[in-house]
């Protein structure tokens, strides 16, 4: 009893903090706690991840979370993986499948050679593919950086560097019971060019999109550039010819390339590179479901001057406005002085705000750096470092350039602290939040922080985030699953106006209507077939539920 009633304190202390001071703290353990990742799920809970050192191998642990900030599994996470790490960390993944397990990928030297494993793990935290996961690669070749990405259909798609002679990019798809559905894996090789740096990104139905990099001339001076594949159900590419959103470049974009979605399906890329010279600029890019690129080959860039250096784009995308922002590190041509700029753009890739782009902290000794953004409807946030003072902060702007916020910048964390490796999560359950490694306490640990719309810290509490009230509100769907169209009943909700939003399973909102009748018939002539999830909402009555379109 008293053992529950220390973890029940120990969660309950975890929720939201609305100090900028104090934050959320996730781990307690001594040694390096490094690398959080986050991904969040439909139901308004979310999975945090990190490596732990604190018994000199790093290990890989995960924690689940509300979407007030508890912690619903023990202090310090469960253990996913204590196989033998090298201590080189390279990057890794995680994402959710359409069930809401948690699935992560990253590679050990278990085998004697890095090779990557994927995991998933249930709400409950069972490990669902067993203790040690499934091996996607025992090549001898050295396999850093894996990815990952669910499915609408449930399955998961991993994809990562074998570099050989020639640097290859090998991907597989796992389904939820732990089969290997592609084999050995499908392999992008050739003797003359080499693939490098993929990504992954879920398309609709049993579809993901491949992004990856192909390389020619000598190794320490390639030509690179960068290509979309759509990839089916089995692995065969869609489109008779890849996307290229980046043509051969020397010294083209690699780890600096960042994504988002847009809302039908294509992806908008950002990233930086020499353009003139020493002369850094950052670039933008947008594709269609349909692998069409609408910007002018090569992307655009954010910026014509070159008078200063431009680097670290974040790109949000605009669905009320059908346009992209993009907030970035401007500085002077030594790199010793530092700001925050922002640009927006329509999808033909004409810069809206002149041809340098909006200013927001001018260039000073202060470092204003590796900012995150994130959309919603007509506004972006961007959440970044300032660096003097360690701070962790955050701007919203509207889709006219105006601050959101009366004060324009918030604090997200204040403490003195080393704060590095951040990862921001994407809207949901009405906030977003950020999780960084920070050693204010000495040994290294796990902190995140939460901000809403309104710039306020902590719980949140409209009834955006609720889970279903106990109360006799209740929504029936027929037919479920349904074909072309499904019907919602409502009944026992206090409001006469009813919002029924639809979502894919990654939480993207699709779609938003609204009735005063008791009866909304919802046509899914546009949508693929899978897994959808819905909130009826009435002032701050809220149901959730899941629909399946055959």
């Amino acid at each position: 009893m008293l053992l529950a009633m220390l973890l029940g304190w120990q969660i309950a202390s975890a929720q939201w903090n609305s100090n900028a001071a104090e934050n959320t703290r996730y781990t307690d353990l001594t040694g390096e706690q490094v690398i959080p990742k986050i991904a969040v799920c439909t139901d308004g809970f979310a999975y945090v991840a990190w490596f732990s050192n604190h018994t000199g191998n790093y290990n890989v642990y995960l924690q689940r979370i509300d979407k007030d900030g508890n912690p619903q599994w023990p202090n310090n996470g469960i253990l996913v993986s204590d196989n033998a790490q090298d201590t080189w960390l390279t990057d890794w993944d995680m994402s959710v499948d359409a069930e809401n397990c948690a699935l992560l990928v990253f590679s050990d030297i278990r085998t004697g050679t890095l090779n990557p494993f994927g995991y998933r793990v249930s709400p409950a935290g069972e490990m669902m593919w067993g203790e040690d996961g499934v091996a996607l690669s025992s090549s001898i070749n050295f396999e850093p950086t894996p990815k990952v990405c669910g499915t609408q259909a449930g399955n998961a798609v991993f994809a990562w560097i074998s570099s050989g002679t020639k640097s290859e990019v090998h991907f597989q798809k796992v389904s939820p019971d732990g089969t290997k559905l592609w084999g050995d894996g499908i392999f992008l090789v050739s003797t003359t060019i080499g693939y490098t740096y993929p990504f992954l990104m879920p398309a609709d139905g049993d579809n993901a999109y491949l992004i990856y990099h192909k390389e020619t001339g000598p190794f320490y001076a390639p030509n690179r550039g960068t290509y979309v594949q759509k990839l089916d159900a089995n692995g065969n590419n869609i489109w008779a010819n890849e996307a290229e959103i980046v043509p051969p470049v020397a010294m083209g974009p690699v780890i600096t390339l960042q994504m988002c979605p847009d809302d039908a399906g294509g992806i908008v890329f950002s990233w930086y590179r020499n353009d003139v010279g020493t002369h850094f600029n950052c670039f933008v890019q947008h594709m269609d479901d349909q692998g069409n690129i609408t910007m002018p080959v090569g992307g655009v860039v954010v910026s014509t001057s070159e008078a200063r250096n431009r680097m670290y784009p974040a790109p949000a995308f605009l669905d009320a406005n059908q346009e992209i922002m993009v907030y970035f590190s401007e500085q002077d041509l030594n790199q010793n002085q530092r700001g925050l700029y922002v640009q927006k753009l329509d999808l033909g890739g004409s810069r809206l705000w002149g041809d340098e782009g909006k200013m927001l902290i001018p260039l000073s000794n202060n470092d204003y750096s590796l900012p995150s953004a994130s959309g919603l409807h007509d506004r972006a946030i961007c959440i970044f470092e300032e660096g003097n003072s360690s701070n962790i902060q955050a701007t919203m702007l509207d889709s006219d350039g105006n601050y959101v916020w009366p004060q324009q910048f918030i604090n997200m964390s204040t403490v003195s602290s080393s704060k590095i490796h951040r990862d921001m999560s994407p809207y949901y359950f009405g906030q977003w939040f950020a999780a960084w490694e920070d050693d204010r306490n000495g040994s290294t640990n796990i902190y995140a922080q939460n901000i809403q719309p309104d710039g306020s810290l902590g719980m949140v509490v409209t009834g955006i985030g609720e889970n279903n009230p106990v109360v006799a509100v209740s929504v029936s769907t027929s037919p479920n699953p349904f074909t072309d169209e499904i019907v919602f009943t409502f009944d026992n909700f206090a409001s006469k106006v009813v919002a029924v939003q639809i979502f894919d399973i990654t939480g993207k909102l699709l779609t938003t209507n609204f009735t005063n009748k008791n009866r909304f018939t919802f046509d899914a002539d546009g949508l693929m077939p899978g897994m959808y999830y819905y909130r009826v909402s009435a002032g701050d009555e809220v149901f959730n539920g899941k629909i399946i379109k055959q």
